[in-house]
């Protein structure tokens, strides 16, 4: 499969100008319905390496496609955020499909080596403010160049969230409460804008000098920007490192002091705590809806059979932020 990859890449490069040759291809991790793919490719004048991203071409309620995905990423790299640079789109089958290619950037994704690799010290010292100054870059894009990314109405996901749940017959007291909880909140006090949906460790890159891009916007849409933010500050993304609420490596002052350098909002504490109680919920029913999919015979797999654990580890952190000061 990779040589016949290999030379469909060089064709379409061909075709937008870039003569030259692949080698070292390598596959990367890419989920369940995309891959990913990290080569190399010559010129006469130089090598690069560069990565491809390709999807299955299948509409998604959860994901835009890879070339829409594309298109978003070339849009907000214009307002200053950290972004790969887009090489080539591809949106057909006698290209790559649905698939695109952008500039490798060096860097780390494993949060393990992040958060506890001396090399990454001096970045963790100041990557929560990093992180802060890009999502505000982000959520400044106008959301009018984006007909084709979702709009999602945070009334209207937590409605789809709660289908979800009970689709399952599990009832779960804990969840129970927190639906009842979130559905008292006041969602309104944000302007809509461009979300990333998945912005955490795993999904940026970092060097020695902190944060050196965001990458896998499979995810993103239009709707409250703190979305984002309280994503980010969940505990399940601290991976292990509670005592620090943004990422494991950084302090929540210092993420909003980035965010307000950039955007100019003022978010305070009690605010956050409701948007991470949202994304506790929600990566709670990911993980049921990943488990089931394992439980109903769907699809046979040890990891998604093993990640119906984290369900009550969101619980967990869910009484943790409702009843005994959790942050």
């Amino acid at each position: 499969m990779s040589n016949d990859l290999q030379l469909k890449i060089e064709d379409f490069l061909l075709k937008n100008g870039k003569e030259g040759k692949v080698s070292e291809l390598i596959p990367l991790t890419g989920g369940a319905s995309a891959e990913t793919w990290k080569f190399t490719f010559s010129d006469k004048k130089k090598s690069e390496q560069l990565i491809l991203r390709k999807g299955s071409g299948k509409k998604s309620p959860l994901a835009v496609l890879k070339s829409e995905e594309a298109e978003i990423q070339q849009k907000v790299k214009s307002s200053g955020a950290p972004v790969p640079e887009i090489v080539a789109i591809s949106s057909d089958d006698k290209d790559l499909g649905d698939a695109y290619l952008m500039n490798l950037i060096p860097g780390e994704s494993i949060a393990r080596k992040i958060l506890r690799d001396n090399k990454f010290s001096e970045a963790r010292q100041k990557l929560a403010f990093q992180c802060g100054e890009a999502l505000a870059k982000i959520h400044s894009v106008d959301t009018n160049d984006f007909n084709q990314v979702p709009k999602k109405p945070i009334r209207e996901e937590l409605e789809r969230l709660n289908l979800t749940y009970k689709s399952f017959n599990q009832p779960l007291p804990v969840f129970e409460y927190a639906f009842k909880w979130l559905n008292q909140q006041d969602f309104t006090t944000r302007k809509d804008a461009l979300v990333h949906g998945d912005f955490r460790l795993g999904n940026l890159m970092i060097d020695e000098s902190g944060l050196a891009a965001v990458i896998d916007w499979e995810m993103v849409s239009i709707g409250n920007p703190m979305l984002d933010i309280g994503w980010m500050c969940i505990n399940s993304w601290r991976f292990g490192q509670s005592e620090k609420v943004v990422g494991g490596f950084g302090d929540l002052e210092e993420f909003l002091e980035g965010y307000s350098s950039i955007s100019n909002e003022e978010i305070d504490n009690e605010e956050v705590k409701i948007w991470q109680v949202l994304g506790t919920l929600r990566w709670g029913i990911i993980c049921l809806i990943q488990v089931y999919a394992h439980l109903n015979g769907d699809v046979n797999s040890l990891e998604k059979a093993a990640i119906g654990r984290r369900v009550s580890e969101t619980e967990i952190d869910l009484v943790d932020l409702l009843f005994l000061g959790g942050k």
